[in-house]
């Protein structure tokens, strides 16, 4: 049986303040990006790590800064 919802009652977060300016805390929170260059060598072995985890190689390289900064 179909399910009809109303979308219009569905509120939505803000990301901005009354001025318009984003809001500072969704700022902060956000992800960052970051490119590195690496060595064929450790490409093929992130590469065959996350294969192997069944991860993405983004997540997995993330994990192990994360660790490697005791975070």
């Amino acid at each position: 049986m179909p399910c009809s919802t109303d979308l219009t009652m569905i509120s939505t977060p803000s990301f901005s303040t009354a001025s318009g300016q984003p809001r500072l805390e969704l700022i902060q929170r956000s992800p960052q990006r970051l490119s590195v260059t690496v060595s064929h060598h450790l490409y093929q072995i992130l590469q065959d790590r996350s294969d192997y985890e069944g991860r993405s190689m983004s997540n997995l390289a993330a994990f192990l800064l994360e660790q490697g900064l005791g975070r």
